[in-house]
């Protein structure tokens, strides 16, 4: 039996049954929620690449100096323009930051600037590097955190601070990009659809398997080393897979709907029809992130596989609880919102009669000709045509004023 079969009566099931699987969907979401929150799992920045030189001085330090193995911060200090960042003042609030800085804890030592001679040749800026004992995901929160109230003696002798390095304060966190990303992809969707129910369903769906894949990776990382760029990539292709995967599926059950069908029938034929497509690029994307395994690289190995999951779990959601979602909005994903500025298309005859420019430019279109270059004069639409059809046009527009 083809697999458009198979996915035809599986989205007439989940229609009919859209309770039981909306609610199916749900317990999964709360039972991974709760998971993540009892395991507390943490994502890590430790990256390795086993078999190269530089992986291979890493380990040498780390066996025969401890102290210069672990993640570093460099601390630049600089004066305002044109002044001395070794004067005495500035000299004394810099060499107290340095030891409130050697202070924190897992620091192992801190770099004096003026010790090691990293001052710039204009005497303006200095460099400070602080040492610890672990690598960079290792570092505690509460250190990194303590870094910019430590410097606090500097800043007030009017010297800037800044940090960089494997491990560093980070600004407050802005707008979410992610969060941008939604309200764009729901305005797109809003105009294409011109409804509001087609058009945030595939954004729900895509939610829904977004949660779920984050929930389940902080739930591995309690027993696993998860990179946090892993979990970016998921995030990412969690949101853009289940939103194009769902957007298929609607289109279609839409255009069966405008076609006579019942939602039941509707909603099998579109997932027997763009489903099959989907179930297509869903696996081969997922073979295609499983792919990265065979570079052998251990954190391109865990972003491949989270990757690959959260797609898995974005192609379930789209054949399954999709169309419970159709069944619940029944007759309604086949109609038009009165949204403000929007409106349905025309048909294209009558476009061509009530816009003269439309059907100018569309009468345009037909003389253009394609195919390969050649040295045969090209046919152009006679002078004459062009001075009826401009009549014509301003004839219909005298007439609609």
């Amino acid at each position: 039996m083809a697999v458009s079969t198979y996915l035809y009566r599986l989205s007439r099931w989940c229609f009919r049954h859209r309770w039981a699987t909306l609610a199916s969907w749900v317990l999964l979401v709360t039972v991974a929620v709760l998971g993540a929150q009892a395991a507390g799992g943490r994502t890590d920045d430790n990256f390795s690449i086993p078999g190269t030189e530089s992986q291979q001085a890493v380990c040498v330090l780390k066996d025969k100096l401890p102290a210069a193995s672990g993640a570093s911060t460099q601390v630049v200090f600089a004066a305002p323009d044109g002044q001395d960042i070794t004067d005495a003042t500035r000299h004394k609030a810099i060499t107290q930051a340095i030891r409130d800085l050697g202070a924190l804890p897992q620091v192992t030592r801190v770099g004096n600037p003026f010790e090691t001679n990293l001052v710039s040749p204009d005497k303006r800026i200095a460099l400070a590097t602080v040492t610890y004992d672990t690598a960079a995901g290792d570092v505690e929160e509460a250190t990194v955190d303590k870094l910019e109230p430590a410097t606090a003696a500097a800043e007030d002798a009017d010297v800037k601070v800044a940090f960089s390095g494997d491990v560093y304060p980070h600004d407050e966190a802005g707008v979410n990009s992610e969060a941008v990303g939604m309200v764009v992809a729901l305005l797109v969707l809003l105009v294409t659809f011109g409804s509001l129910v087609a058009g945030g369903m595939p954004l729900v769906t895509a939610l829904f398997g977004v949660v779920i894949s984050m929930m389940s990776l902080t739930m591995l990382a309690a027993v696993f080393d998860i990179a946090s760029a892993a979990t970016s990539v998921a995030t990412m292709l969690g949101l853009s897979c289940g939103i194009d995967y769902a957007l298929f599926i609607v289109s279609r059950h839409r255009a069966n709907l405008q076609a006579g069908h019942s939602p039941e029938e509707a909603a099998g034929r579109a997932a027997g029809t763009a489903g099959s497509s989907v179930l297509f690029a869903g696996l081969s994307v997922i073979i295609a992130l499983c792919g990265l395994t065979v570079v052998g690289i251990p954190f391109l190995n865990v972003m491949g596989l989270a990757a690959a999951g959260t797609v898995a779990i974005g192609l379930l959601i789209a054949l399954t609880l999709l169309p419970a979602f159709l069944g619940f909005a029944g007759e309604r994903m086949g109609r038009f919102s009165r949204l403000p500025g929007l409106r349905r298309a025309r048909p294209a005859t009558e476009t061509a009669v009530h816009a003269p420019l439309s059907g100018m430019l569309g009468l345009v279109v037909l003389g253009v000709e394609l195919g390969p270059p050649t040295t045969a004069e090209p046919r152009l639409l006679p002078l004459r045509a062009w001075s009826a059809l401009s009549g014509l046009v301003q004839r219909v527009l005298r007439r609609r004023r």
